[in-house]
């Protein structure tokens, strides 16, 4: 199977959603309650709620079906995560990622998930594929 295409997203903030954003300014970018609901949303369909978590670039360049399309893509491909091996914050290209490495229900090898977050929180990438093609983490 081949290797799945990585996802460098962002997005652009309407009125409607600044409150909700406000607050999220305020929250750590590695923290991993904050990385664990953005996946549990992402993972239970919930695109809509997912996408105001963007930065304005990737608000721009994401909508909320393409971001269905990569669930679908993903479920698909590997099954549904059944198992969560590993949940760590590594440093890549100078930001904070979230990466969640799982066992998923038609994939045999484990598959990486990942978030990267700009200084306040918000979503400035991700990415999926096999563990085994991690991308390299910045020197410390």
């Amino acid at each position: 199977m081949r290797p799945f295409t990585a996802l460098a997203v962002a997005a652009v903030l309407g009125s409607a959603v600044a409150p909700a954003l406000a607050a999220q300014a305020a929250m750590p970018a590695d923290s991993l309650a904050h990385a664990r609901h953005l996946t549990d949303l992402f993972f239970s369909g919930k695109q809509d709620s997912l996408l105001v978590h963007f930065d304005a670039e990737g608000r721009g360049q994401i909508s909320v079906a393409e971001l269905q399309d990569r669930l679908e893509e993903l479920a698909g491909r590997a099954g549904l995560e059944s198992e969560v091996l590993e949940e760590k914050f590594v440093k890549r290209n100078g930001l904070t990622q979230y990466w969640r490495t799982g066992k998923y229900t038609m994939y045999e090898e484990p598959i990486l998930f990942r978030w990267a977050f700009n200084k306040q929180g918000q979503i400035a990438g991700m990415g999926v594929g096999p563990a085994s093609q991690a991308p390299p983490i910045d020197p410390e």
